[in-house]
């Protein structure tokens, strides 16, 4: 027999379900909707904020991400993931500073979410601190040494920081794993 509460709270456990299965079928419009009516349903389970969000995220709605992502950050400070989640939408929003800021502070030897060094190299680049970008881009073609686009990258990241014969050996490496890319225009790609 069902108490007040649980009758109370099954809509609010069904939309998450619901939730839930919109999000693996990549239905995120839906998926969000069912997540907010689970949310305002009373449910409180900080994992429906992270689907939340990452359904934002996945469709582009940056500023909705962030709010849910800032919530989880606040909670869980130390939470690498949520740390990437939200450097992520400040790099897919511009905010250079911001972004730098919140990859930096997932720690060093954490692996998980290592394409961050990828996206370090380029904000740092985009400022002209050429130095970082340099260390940041060594770290992502350790971390991604097939990965074209790291490649083509650092042969940008490497000419700008004075290091022409690297840079030269880098934009090879990346025609060989990628041809279309010995035609590129030589800009750093996002």
């Amino acid at each position: 027999m069902y108490t007040m509460e649980s009758q109370a709270d099954a809509p609010a456990k069904k939309a998450y379900i619901e939730g839930l299965k919109k999000y693996r079928d990549g239905e995120l419009t839906e998926a969000c909707v069912f997540f907010t009516s689970a949310i305002t349903g009373g449910i409180s389970d900080f994992d429906i904020l992270y689907y939340r969000g990452m359904c934002h995220l996945d469709a582009g709605r940056y500023e909705d991400a962030m709010t849910d992502f800032e919530v989880l950050v606040r909670q869980y400070p130390d939470n690498p993931e949520y740390l990437f989640r939200r450097g992520f939408i400040r790099y897919k929003t511009g905010d250079v500073t911001g972004a730098i800021n919140h990859f930096n502070q997932i720690p060093t030897e954490y692996n998980d979410f290592s394409i961050r060094w990828h996206y370090l190299s380029v904000l740092y680049y985009k400022t002209g601190n050429y130095d970082n970008a340099l260390i940041a881009i060594e770290k992502a073609l350790s971390m991604f040494p097939t990965m074209p686009k790291v490649w083509f990258n650092a042969g940008i990241i490497m000419k700008a920081g004075g290091l022409s014969d690297r840079a030269d050996l880098a934009l090879q490496t990346a025609a060989k794993l990628e041809p279309k890319l010995g035609s590129a225009k030589q800009e750093i790609l996002e």
